[in-house]
């Protein structure tokens, strides 16, 4: 048999190296066993092997536990439906599956905008204008999606996206066998379903249509059947449930979590584990409970909604932390400590209006750099202000538009003369030495500002040159190169800042509000969207402004970005001094 006729099961999964079964025994069984999972060493590395000892091991326990509820007068399927046989099957029937998978997806999006939907969508005519849009990290991850599969052969999609198809048919009592004949056929219509689905989510996202759709109920196929329940079965008194506990941690979780992360190279931050420690403690001291095997969605959802109404946290904050919940859980999952995961929407959903920046106007910018910290050489000595580049990081930021990611990675090496035009110096924003650039479109060149020069920024980078420093900013080398870190300092540092010393309470104000000062001024000067695309790094188009392919802007002749920065209007400029 080849390894692709193995058929596809849910329960398997490898510790160092050896192929495991393990398996959760379902709630309504959990006092029938005297243990809460199976877990069987399949004593092999080999996945073709594995998966088929798998297979069987999945139909010896879906018997077992048929009987057990059987027994008990049981007709509740916590675990899924009871098998259907496909071995008959007709294409037309492998067909409407496909039909029913795709409908699925289109239901499942749906109901994520059905908590935002207004009546005037649903009306006999409907506005689409008032159609809700989902997260732009559900739009990222969508575009991503339809760019890969687009790429993907029907061989490559059954490679990788068996297994989610499997998820979804498993809710109806089927399991996908790769020995059968209509396996290609099947795999093919799912990748359409995919994609028809990806072009619906599009429709509504853009608000041009998607609204009229079947319900997967609706698919006719031999998985639709009507289970009767007898009277007598219905009124039988549920079985009390035994504990859950399985002796694992959400700090086991994070253990394990570090251990994943290591193993694909991964950055592993002591300041993140930091926080991560402190929200299972605070967890563990809400909930009353420590092991996993007792936390389910009721239990985060509890905590999410205590840190709102009680320790008033703002939504960002309470997301972060149920955000580590949510990945400790999702690791023990993968690791088959636990079979159910928490489930989609558990985090609030940020108002529109609530994350907007503004740009610091032209009184909040001369109060800033009226600052002792740019005339009089001042320096704050707390490590959050990470040192010089409490002077030079707002400079750069407010005379060239980038962010402070883009500042903070400056290096030696990035300060160079432009190649087609080498008498204008620029940075090189670029991800080469493992740099971090948020997208394809944010490489670029960017004229220096002549009066940087003058105000140190040589000397800076011979000396980083000198002390052969990888990036130009002592604090970064104080903290390993560590630029999450160093980020995550200043910012703290700068909301501070802004609001204790410089006095500047506008809503909406942050670091990222030098950036749009810098586009207001370009757009005050009159310069072309070509021009600030380029300077900025933002990508041509993107259909409503944040969906569709992101490219990298036109190229634009770099004297022409040269003059847009030279040119443009700093009144505070006059006053700020060298640093010492």
């Amino acid at each position: 048999m080849a390894d692709d006729d193995v058929p596809i099961t849910n329960h398997l999964t490898t510790r160092n190296g050896v192929c495991q079964y393990v398996r959760r025994v379902p709630e309504d069984l959990r006092d029938a066993f005297p243990f809460a999972r199976v877990q069987v060493s399949l004593r092999t590395r080999d996945q073709r092997a594995a998966r088929q000892a798998a297979i069987a091991l999945d139909q010896d326990w879906d018997r077992q536990f048929a009987q057990a509820r059987q027994q008990r007068g049981l007709v509740s399927e916590v675990d899924g439906p009871a098998p259907i046989d496909t071995g008959s099957w007709s294409w037309e029937e492998w067909e409407a599956l496909a039909r029913w998978f795709g409908t699925s997806l289109q239901e499942e999006d749906w109901r994520a905008r059905l908590k935002e939907m207004p009546g005037a969508v649903l009306a006999a005519s409907p506005d689409l204008r008032a159609l809700p849009r989902r997260s732009n990290g559900d739009v990222k991850q969508h575009i991503a999606l339809e760019v890969s599969l687009k790429t993907m052969t029907v061989v490559d999609y059954a490679g990788s996206r068996a297994s989610f198809v499997q998820g979804y048919v498993r809710r109806i009592g089927i399991s996908l066998s790769k020995t059968s004949s209509h396996h290609d056929r099947f795999m093919a219509a799912c990748l359409a379903a995919e994609l028809t689905y990806l072009d619906v989510f599009r429709q509504r996202e853009t608000r041009t249509g998607g609204i009229s759709m079947p319900h997967p109920d609706s698919i006719a196929g031999p998985w639709r059947r009507v289970v009767e329940v007898p009277p007598s079965v219905a009124s039988f008194p549920a079985a009390p449930l035994s504990t859950r506990k399985i002796g694992k941690t959400l700090s086991d979780c994070a253990l394990k979590w570090q251990e994943n992360r290591r193993a694909v190279k991964k950055q592993v931050r002591a300041e993140y584990l930091r926080e991560m420690d402190h929200t299972i403690a605070d967890f563990a001291a809400h909930s009353g409970l420590s092991d996993i095997g007792e936390i389910g969605r009721k239990q985060v959802l509890a905590y999410r909604d205590h840190l709102g109404s009680t320790k008033g946290y703002a939504i960002q904050t309470i997301n972060k932390k149920v955000g580590f919940l949510s990945s400790l859980m999702a690791t023990a999952l993968n690791a088959g400590w636990i079979e159910t995961a928490l489930g989609g929407e558990i985090f609030l959903e940020i108002p529109e209006d609530e994350d907007r920046r503004e740009p610091y106007s032209e009184a909040e910018l001369k109060r800033i750099f009226a600052h002792s910290i740019f005339t009089e050489g001042k320096r704050f000595t707390q490590a959050k202000a990470c040192s010089e580049l409490q002077f030079w990081l707002p400079l750069i930021a407010c005379l060239h538009g980038m962010i402070s990611s883009e500042i903070i990675q400056l290096g030696p090496d990035t300060v160079a003369p432009h190649p087609d035009a080498p008498e204008i110096l620029c940075f090189v924003v670029t991800n080469a030495g493992d740099r971090r650039v948020k997208a394809f479109a944010r490489r670029r060149w960017v004229p220096i500002r002549k009066e940087l020069l003058d105000l140190g920024l040589t000397d800076l980078v011979a000396t980083a040159r000198t002390e052969n420093r990888r990036f130009l900013w002592s604090s970064m080398a104080a903290h390993g190169d560590d630029v999450t870190r160093v980020s995550g300092y200043f910012s703290s540092f700068w909301t501070n800042f802004s609001r204790k010393d410089l006095k500047i309470e506008s809503e909406g104000t942050t670091l990222y509000s030098f950036r749009h000062a810098f586009q207001d001024e370009l757009s005050r000067a009159g310069h072309p969207d070509e021009i600030k695309k380029a300077l900025m790094g933002h990508s041509e188009g993107g259909m409503t402004g944040r969906y569709g392919t992101k490219r990298k802007p036109r190229v634009v002749n770099i004297a022409e970005l040269d003059e847009a920065v030279q040119g443009a209007s700093w009144p505070f400029l006059t006053a700020i001094k060298a640093m010492r």
